[in-house]
Order: structure tokens, then C-alpha cells, then sequence
């Protein structure tokens, strides 16, 4: 395939999933260089051509000139950084106002994330499909405080003794429904969730556990073992 016939490809697609198709067309090339700014460019414009045709278009963030990004016919103004720290600090200021906008419009906070997360400065025919299913109901937040398992591949060899030994790092536990105890095994957070991974020392069953910043932070300050009413 030559260049030109795999730029017009993404040209002539008027579908989101005629964009993929033809994004992944068997064209070989690097991924940096005059060659790579020049596919990524025809690919945006298809892109914002597909989702201005859409009536899904005001959920799709967009940045266009001078740095003005509109969403949900509401603009903002990105400044510009000093330097790459600069550049990324202007940049989260975006990204809350983006899901400030999105919440205000009735998505969930996971929804809002995916959206304002996503791919929509390089592949934003991508979001189409996001916002699809946020709109239908796909994309729903999750409960907090609740113990939602999962089956792992074996049970930790970790003790309550030795947890209680390890004074500097000491780990929250709580009991495991199987008998054994369930140890604070690392927290992450997700599409505006902060989350808990509690790991057996009896069974292979693991447990994420969304929570708030302020009790994640308060298990975290006391690492003591949790008692519910």
C-alpha cells in the first residue's frame, strides 16, 4: 500500500468505524518523523470531521486554535507552560474543568474521566463511542465502601504476626469472609476513584474496594485493623 492510497483511506471514511478500518490498513511507517506528522494530521481532521457530522459532537472535547477548547458549547482557555512541567500543569487545569463540564451535564465522574481522558486530541473519532455508552448508561460509578471481588491466583504468605512485627509499614486488615485475613495490599486510583486491593492469606479471593480520598487516607494514617457495625 502506498502512502497516499492509506491517506486516502482515512479521507474518504465518513463512519467512526470506517476511520479505524482505515487507520489499521497494513501500512508500514514509523511512529515519528515528517512521514508520522503527516498521517497523524489527515487522521485528526477525519476524526473532527466525523464527530462535528455527529450529534454526539458537543461531548467530544476540542482544541482548536489559539488553544481554545470547547465542550458542551463552553470554552476554555489553555495558557501556555514555560517549560514541560508548564506545559502539563496548564494542561490539568484543563482537564478539570473538562470534567467539571461533564458532571454539570449528567455524566458519572467515571464517564467524565474516560471522556476528558481520552483520546480526543490524536483519535478523537474514538470518543464517539465512549459518549455512546455514557449516554446509555454503560459507564456507571461504583459503589463505595463495598468489597467487590475478584479470583486471584493463590493466597498472599503474609501473617498477622508478621504484619504486627513491621511497625514502619504495617498494613490495614480486615477479616476475609473465607476466616483468613484480608491485607491492605495497595491502593491505585481510577477514573476519579481511589481504590483498595485487599489480598488473602487463605484463599486466592481479592477485593477492590472504592472509597473516598478522606477514608483511604484515614486507613492509611491508622493501618489498624477495620471494624464495621
Amino acid at each position: 500500500m502506498k502512502l497516499s492510497e492509506y491517506l486516502d483511506g482515512m479521507r474518504q471514511a465518513t463512519t467512526a468505524d470506517e476511520l479505524e478500518d482505515a487507520i489499521q490498513q497494513p501500512y508500514k511507517h514509523s511512529f515519528s518523523g515528517p512521514t508520522w506528522t503527516r498521517i497523524s494530521k489527515v487522521r485528526v481532521d477525519a476524526g473532527y470531521r466525523i464527530v462535528d457530522a455527529s450529534s454526539l459532537a458537543r461531548f467530544v472535547p476540542h482544541c482548536g486554535p489559539r488553544r481554545r477548547l470547547s465542550l458542551c458549547g463552553q470554552t476554555y482557555g489553555v495558557g501556555y507552560g514555560q517549560n514541560g512541567a508548564g506545559e502539563r500543569w496548564v494542561w490539568a487545569y484543563a482537564e478539570k474543568w473538562m470534567i467539571d463540564v461533564l458532571k454539570r451535564e449528567g455524566f458519572t465522574t467515571r464517564a467524565a474521566y474516560r471522556i476528558a481522558n481520552g483520546d480526543w486530541s490524536t483519535y478523537p473519532h474514538r470518543l464517539l463511542a465512549t459518549v455512546t455508552d455514557a449516554l446509555v448508561g454503560r459507564i456507571k460509578d461504583p459503589p463505595l465502601d463495598t468489597l467487590m471481588p475478584y479470583l486471584g491466583v493463590s493466597p498472599i504468605r503474609y501473617t498477622v504476626e508478621q504484619n504486627d512485627a513491621d511497625a514502619g509499614d504495617r498494613r490495614a486488615i480486615r477479616p476475609c469472609r473465607c476466616g483468613g485475613t484480608l491485607f491492605d495490599w495497595g491502593a491505585g486510583f481510577s477514573d476519579g476513584f481511589n481504590f483498595i486491593s485487599w489480598h488473602c492469606n487463605a484463599c486466592p479471593w481479592v477485593f477492590t474496594e472504592y472509597m473516598t480520598w478522606e477514608r483511604l487516607r484515614r486507613l492509611r494514617s491508622t493501618k489498624g485493623e477495620l471494624r464495621h457495625d
